[in-house]
């Protein structure tokens, strides 16, 4: 078996998030979803870019949570 390859959406998808990401679901919690990652995928998930305030990055790729994961993004900047 080989290893992950940098490139490889499954091995940067699982780092850290950029901290310019964002999603809906930070805002709509509950008491009883405290303990729930805001960021977990869903077909109906919305994310956005702090710094473009739209759903794609600066670097002109799309704002989601497995993209915005990928260190070798320009914009990226860990949580």
């Amino acid at each position: 078996m080989s290893e992950p390859q940098a490139d490889d959406e499954s091995a940067v998808s699982t780092g850290p998030r950029c901290c310019h990401l964002r999603s809906k679901g930070m805002y709509v919690f509950n008491d009883d979803q405290a303990d729930e990652d805001p960021y977990t995928e869903s077909g109906s998930t919305a994310y956005w870019c702090l710094k473009t305030m739209t759903s794609f990055g600066p670097d002109d790729d799309p704002a989601t949570g497995p993209d915005c994961r990928n260190p070798s993004r320009s914009c990226y900047e860990p949580t």
